[in-house]
């Protein structure tokens, strides 16, 4: 919302009511000057009507002409009260938003958080991320003992089938037929695969920069491969 352009409108109708209350305490008779004041506020009313909904729907009846008793006392009331939320509502969501947690990046994985803040700081998050993904490969590929690297690398490296003669897998260690081990193994394999294939690949031949918030959501989803890599053990063919 173009809050400047809502409370311009709102300030020039409630000068309008200022005025014509103004001229109503001066004269009982309906002159030539209240005429055109109540004329003036009749052109604005659809607008304020329209911005005053957005603020609070129930203060939108209150945006009348000059009343025969009351005068524009009503239509000022409304007017402060949408000039208030106008005003507070920066403040409101600030203060009055639950409580929620948030991400730490310190304690992200170790070799995806020391690779990437490393150049954190100079506000190229998208680059911190491409050199977390980096960091991540060389870790995996040291354990594995591959040559291989990215979505290569851990599409052999985690398959949940049994290594060939001159293969090594990285499994979760327990019961590989059961439902539990099978269900982890297959997501660390499609969870990986999809790191480096939607996250460091498109990190490394884009130039748009990242968002702060969208760089660490990636960096969480790289320390949880991480993490689950350090999990696992290292199984060769028998």
């Amino acid at each position: 919302m173009n809050r400047t352009w809502m409370s311009e409108h709102l300030e020039s109708f409630k000068a309008l009511c200022e005025a014509y209350d103004q001229e109503d305490r001066q004269s009982d008779r309906y002159t030539d000057a209240k005429r055109a004041l109540n004329s003036q506020m009749n052109v604005q009313i659809p607008t304020v009507k329209e911005v005053i909904k957005r603020l609070d729907p129930e203060l939108v009846e209150e945006i009348t002409g000059p009343q025969h008793m009351s005068g524009t006392s009503h239509a000022r009331r409304a007017i402060d009260q949408a000039l208030g939320i106008l005003r507070d509502q920066d403040e409101w969501k600030a203060n009055l938003a639950p409580d929620a947690p948030s991400l730490i990046a310190e304690e992200f994985h170790p070799h995806v958080w020391s690779a990437a803040s490393a150049i954190w700081d100079t506000g190229q998050y998208r680059t911190s991320v491409e050199q977390a993904s980096v960091s991540l490969s060389a870790h995996i590929a040291k354990k594995a003992g591959s040559s291989l690297s990215g979505r290569r690398l851990v599409q052999q490296a985690f398959s949940p089938d049994p290594p060939s003669a001159s293969q090594v897998r990285l499994h979760f260690p327990g019961d590989r037929t059961s439902d539990t081990w099978k269900s982890r193994q297959y997501g660390l394999h499609l969870i990986a695969q999809g790191a480096f294939a939607g996250i460091r690949n498109v990190a490394a031949h884009v130039h748009d920069e990242w968002p702060e918030q969208v760089a660490l959501e990636h960096l969480a989803v790289l320390s949880v491969v991480a993490r689950w890599t350090d999990e696992t053990e290292i199984v060769v063919a028998s």
